[in-house]
């Protein structure tokens, strides 16, 4: 199977916000042909990047930016990465393909060291439009990428976005949705929205935990 660069080597800068200082080793779940893990540790954010990939085009490619990878179904396969190590978990755009999340992110937590962060990002199916032609339409029309992307097994929205980072042990601290951007003005302009709005407009949410 030949990689699709759009969809697999996408740097996830979005994620900059969330980040604190500098992380030992870092760990990402889903991390297509390394390129996030590639940026974090060429800028300076992590010390030693750790991947997992299902595909096995992308995670070939990703073994020359990646300190080690492993490929997989993270949902089975066994990591040989030591409890309580991990300084920053990334899940970015790869839980609602799994089977069951919930169990993959208990199963996550025991990996991560106490102050240790985790970002999770899933796409919003309260998404205009989703829930609007589905409202309207009576039309819920699968895609090859997207939130209707024809991979993805499970869908969330804000709150069961949150539940699914807490549910898995940590305690969430910050929660980002795209909204209209995230630009200065963009950002502005999404204050002043109200929530049921802000929900409509959010393609994606981002949310950062904490192991206490």
């Amino acid at each position: 199977m030949e990689t699709n660069h759009t969809y697999f080597s996408h740097v996830r800068r979005e994620i900059e916000p969330l980040l604190t200082g500098t992380y030992h080793n870092a760990l990402e779940i889903g991390c297509g042909t390394g390129a996030t893990l590639e940026w974090l540790k060429l800028s300076g954010t992590c010390n030693n990047t750790f991947g997992v990939e299902y595909v096995s085009a992308a995670a070939k490619e990703a073994g020359n930016r990646v300190d080690k990878i492993y490929c997989g179904d993270i949902g089975k396969i066994e990591l040989d990465i030591d409890p309580d190590s991990i300084d920053l978990l990334l899940c970015l755009d790869v839980l609602e393909h799994l089977h069951d999340p919930w169990e993959v992110m208990q199963k996550l937590y025991k990996l991560v060291r106490t102050g240790g962060t985790v970002i999770v990002s899933v796409p919003n199916v309260r998404y205009w439009r989703v829930s609007l032609p589905l409202l309207f339409s009576d039309k819920w029309q699968y895609t090859d990428a997207g939130v209707l992307d024809q991979s993805h097994l499970r869908f969330f929205v804000k709150k069961t976005a949150v539940e699914l980072v807490r549910q898995g042990g940590f305690d969430v601290t910050k929660v980002l949705s795209t909204g209209l951007g995230r630009s200065k003005r963009s950002q502005f302009v999404n204050g002043l929205l109200p929530e049921f709005v802000i929900n409509l407009i959010s393609y994606q949410y981002l949310v950062k935990g904490v192991k206490l």
